[in-house]
């Protein structure tokens, strides 16, 4: 299987893309919904409202793994959109779509019960595809997602951050080390104009090409 790996030196460049070493904050999440908004995008509007603490210790007890801070954070900020994963209020501003956190628990179980065979490999070298019980989808577009691997969630509460494409040859290769990066790759890449709200199409674009610092985003 092919290994794509990103550089954190990727992250420093013209763009200012760089690695957020803090747990996700408000100023973060401000960060995207006021691209958004400048952008005319439904999305601010739509978002359902986010997580209390009991909540979320309800739902990580039902995971059986701990919710890392950063998550804990986007979740608690909103709960995916008020309609639901496939409306377009759920769209972040180019491929990706948000969901609730009760949605990404039952796209995990459904991606398990796809597993065959249904044990994940000791060893990723017999991996055949399978799901693993610690990863946990956050943003999800067709058959592809962006998922967290609780397993390896650091000390700061930052969870790495791995792509599963329509065909998932890069799994196990860490797209971002943090949520905060994807925060911050999604608001870039809007602020920058590499994705774009069409208001007379009804739908996000990518209407140029997306430099490479921002390709994990797009």
């Amino acid at each position: 299987m092919s290994k794509v790996r990103w550089s954190l030196a990727t992250w420093t460049s013209s763009y200012g893309c760089r690695h957020y070493d803090d747990v996700l904050q408000q100023r973060d999440l401000d960060r995207l919904a006021a691209a958004w908004r400048a952008q005319g995008a439904p999305t601010p509007g739509s978002l359902a409202p986010g997580l209390s603490e009991a909540e979320l210790d309800a739902y990580a007890a039902e995971l059986g793994l701990d919710l890392p801070g950063d998550l804990r954070v986007w979740w608690g900020w909103h709960n995916g959109a008020a309609d639901g994963v496939s409306s377009l209020g759920a769209q972040v501003g180019a491929t990706w779509y948000l969901m609730s956190l009760r949605e990404a628990l039952d796209q995990r179980a459904k991606r398990l019960s796809w597993n065959d065979p249904p044990e994940f490999p000791d060893d990723v070298e017999e991996w055949e595809g399978q799901w693993a019980p610690w990863w946990l989808p956050v943003v999800t577009f067709d058959a592809a997602c962006l998922f967290v691997d609780l397993r390896a969630t650091a000390a700061d509460g930052n969870a790495p951050v791995h792509v599963w494409d329509e065909a998932p040859d890069r799994v196990f290769d860490v797209l971002v080390p943090s949520w905060a990066d994807v925060v911050n790759g999604w608001a870039r890449g809007i602020e920058h104009g590499h994705f774009r709200y069409s208001a007379s199409a009804g739908r996000w674009d990518v209407p140029d090409r997306v430099p490479p610092e921002l390709q994990p985003f797009a």
